[in-house]
């Protein structure tokens, strides 16, 4: 932290910041987190044999970005055996072994039933249209694939696609779209769809692995193998070019600290980018700042039943008639011997409710999380040991109808840019893969610029200008 000049400064340490750091850690990196610890949203709390999660908690199969750097700094992942699509209605928990027999087997009228049957058949048929946009077409780079996978169904809202059906199917479907931190009204209907398509794809589900030990031990993990490269607490304030090198201004207790590099990497959330960086084109400047986020609370429950549970096959249940939309078990992929005593829960909400509920304080969000956990499980009566509220605000990014992202990918073809960007907005729902997959190509992009001005002779008057430059 007493140098001033580096190969690349990496802004901001989450699940893209590390990712571009790691791709460029034989290079001389600084990397500038404002909070306290790396990781992002992967975040979580070991609790003996159990953890609380707090944050993102799907990881990708094998060949992703992100499982190719677990693998290398030697984490491990562990099965989701549990039923990802149960749901919570009427009073009950139906979690049939196929989505195919919800209509069939949930308590409704018939009206409810055709309905939830017909757009069932939409988004399944609309399911195969995105899994088939997913697959790599040849001579195609990575960002093109996203971009295309991203224009699938975006002109037109998720809501537009559903229609109106009957009231509770619409809380179902309303519920379940809140997986985006949005309402369906607000999010396109690629991202609706791409939702569905997540735990719908059956054996080759993308998204269906947990972390060992908890989503958190990748920013620990990366805490100690990074270890000085990073700075924390510190608030950038501005990136700007200064020469033949890019100037990066930031806050970190108390103290304004100036650093040069010849590459920066921002890898913060897109309205963020916005304000800290400039000497972009005004139209990437505006894409950065029309991408949309949604906050989400987040509740972690640790347990100490010391024998089974109504849930203990269960993964995920979609909640339209509590306060939360989504409950998951966390401990399900931990039940495949002897039953261990206690457990790890995780509720959230999204869209509108989320916006409510970060109105008020942390002991009411428990308290009315915790009543509808009741309702549903009322054998957790007196074995809730502890519980954490976190607040994600901003939360996951989404893209509404029409949403014009061209200006940031042209931006990222050009051969003569010195400040990158990366991050989960970079796709039409962000995730962890997204993340790493643009920082991946962020940090390819840095190393094969700063190779070209290392093998580039600078001339007597550059190299003064850049002097002054920095004095300035």
């Amino acid at each position: 932290m007493n140098n001033t000049d580096y190969d690349v400064v990496v802004i901001g340490g989450g699940p893209a910041g590390l990712a571009a750091a790691w791709e460029l850690r034989d290079r001389k990196i600084l990397v500038l987190e404002k909070t306290r610890r790396l990781g992002g949203r992967l975040y979580s709390i070991a609790r003996g044999d159990y953890w609380l999660n707090l944050g993102g908690h799907l990881f990708p199969a094998a060949g992703s970005h992100m499982r190719n750097i677990m693998h290398s700094i030697g984490l491990d992942v562990i099965q989701i055996p549990g039923n990802k699509f149960a749901i919570w209605w009427g009073g009950r928990v139906y979690a049939p072994k196929a989505v195919s027999a919800l209509p069939l087997t949930m308590r409704m009228s018939l009206r409810e039933r055709i309905s939830l049957a017909s757009i069932g058949l939409r988004v399944l048929k609309a399911v195969r249209g995105w899994q088939r946009e997913m697959q790599p077409v040849l001579g195609e780079s990575n960002q093109d694939r996203r971009a295309r996978v991203a224009r699938y169904m975006a002109d037109v809202s998720f809501r537009q696609f559903i229609g109106r059906p009957p009231e509770r199917v619409e809380a179902l479907f309303q519920s379940a779209a809140r997986r985006a931190a949005a309402e369906m009204e607000d999010q396109n209907a690629g991202v609706g769809v791409s939702l569905f398509g997540a735990v719908w794809s059956g054996k080759g589900d993308s998204m269906a692995l947990n972390l060992n030990g908890g989503s958190g031990r990748f920013g620990e993990t990366m805490e100690e193998l990074l270890g000085d490269r990073v700075g924390y607490n510190a608030t950038v304030k501005q990136v700007a070019k200064a020469g033949e090198r890019v100037r990066v201004t930031y806050e970190t207790d108390g103290r304004e600290i100036t650093v040069t590099a010849s590459q920066v990497i921002v890898a913060v959330p897109a309205f963020q980018a916005a304000s800290i960086v400039r000497d972009i084109p005004d139209d990437v400047s505006r894409t950065l700042q029309n991408v949309q986020y949604g906050p989400f609370p987040t509740m972690g429950i640790i347990t100490d039943e010391t024998g089974p549970m109504p849930y203990d096959d269960i993964y995920a249940i979609t909640t339209p008639d509590a306060c939360f939309d989504m409950f998951f078990n966390h401990a399900n992929p931990l039940r495949t011997g002897p039953r261990k005593p206690g457990g790890s829960l995780m509720v959230y909400a999204g869209g509108k409710p989320a916006a409510e509920l970060m109105k008020v304080s942390d002991e009411e969000i428990r308290d009315r999380y915790l009543a509808d956990v009741y309702k549903m499980f009322p054998e957790l009566r007196g074995h809730v040991k502890e519980t954490v509220v976190q607040r994600w605000t901003p939360g996951n990014t989404y893209r509404p109808a029409g949403f014009n992202f061209d200006p940031m990918l042209a931006y990222c073809k050009r051969a003569d840019i010195d400040i990158h960007f990366a991050g989960d907005y970079f796709a039409e729902i962000g995730n962890m893969e997204i993340a790493t997959g643009s920082a991946h190509e962020a940090a390819r992009r840095a190393r094969v610029r700063l190779m070209s001005k290392e093998a580039k002779p600078v001339s007597a008057g550059a190299r003064q200008s850049e002097i002054a430059e920095r004095l300035v």
